[in-house]
């Protein structure tokens, strides 16, 4: 496996921000991703993490450690009945578009959503009143020292926008997950639905995170931005998405610097107006906690 001086992980984040991580390295297996914890670990190394690098702002200092982005050998899927193994690093599209074919529903609120199975998981992703994980079974998951453990569904602590994953101790390698049987048209509607009104009200086509604010209970923060002003807000190439508040996008040469200053304008001002704190949903590239 490789390990990459100096890269650039403007090329890993879907915001295409970011300064350098001083070592990279995108095991394909979970063998090579042991190795590449024992590296770190050899060399004194800090390390962070990149999942599909879709709700991730890298930092414009960089990361001076060693960022681990799963490979796509770590991305296999396995049906067996209502059942689904998933590696971390598959695609949700990919995904998506297996489980259609064997008639397995549940998931399809996901449909449009960048990103992997392992990100998804991690943050409890969810549209539209549901959450990846009240479908998740088991997750397997592994510490700085390459030990292995299994988590329950129980254990995961999956609430809204939050699974016990966020601390950083662990790194989920494969979940599974069980559904439900439905009819393959019905799932592809579905899911072409779901991925028509992603691209009606949310800017697709623009490098982005993401949600940048959590919903606060019973309200949605992209009402609560829009209300407050400020929609088009800018700082730098980073603005407030004129199409859905709750996005920040970068307009070309946006620094993490500027949609951090942004979110704290944004934050200021629904403060000010709503008596509403924000909370960010947006997570910041920094070093795993041992």
């Amino acid at each position: 496996m490789k390990y990459l001086r100096h890269e650039s992980l403007k090329k890993h984040t879907s915001f295409r921000i970011g300064g350098q991580a001083d070592y990279f390295c995108a095991p394909k297996s979970l063998a090579q991703l042991k190795e590449a914890l024992l590296y770190g670990r050899a060399n004194n190394l800090g390390i962070a993490f990149i999942g599909g690098g879709t709700n991730l702002l890298a930092l414009d200092k960089g990361f001076r450690g060693l960022a681990i982005k799963l490979g796509d050998g770590l991305g296999q899927i396995k049906i067996n009945g209502l059942s689904v193994t998933v590696g971390a690093g598959a695609l949700l599209p990919k995904l998506l578009s297996q489980l259609a074919g064997k008639n397995l529903s549940g998931l399809e609120f996901l449909a449009g959503v960048p990103g992997t199975v392992g990100g998804a998981v991690v943050m409890n992703a969810g549209a539209w009143g549901k959450e990846i994980g009240r479908y998740i079974e088991l997750v397997k998951a592994i510490d700085h020292d390459g030990h292995e453990r299994i988590f329950t569904q129980a254990e995961c602590e999956f609430a809204y926008r939050h699974s016990l994953f966020q601390k950083g101790h662990w790194l989920i390698y494969e979940a599974t997950l069980r559904l439900t049987k439905g009819k393959t048209l019905g799932i592809k509607n579905a899911i072409r639905g779901f991925i028509k009104m992603r691209r009606e009200s949310q800017p697709l086509g623009i490098p982005n995170a993401g949600s940048v604010f959590k919903n606060p209970k019973h309200k949605y923060a992209g009402k609560l931005i829009e209300e407050a002003g400020c929609k088009g807000m800018r700082v730098g190439d980073a603005q407030v998405s004129t199409k859905h508040a709750n996005f920040i996008v970068n307009l070309g040469e946006a620094k993490a610097s500027d949609v951090i200053k942004l979110m704290a304008r944004v934050q200021k001002i629904v403060k000010d107006k709503h008596r509403v704190t924000l909370e960010p949903e947006l997570k910041f590239m920094v070093e795993c906690k041992k």
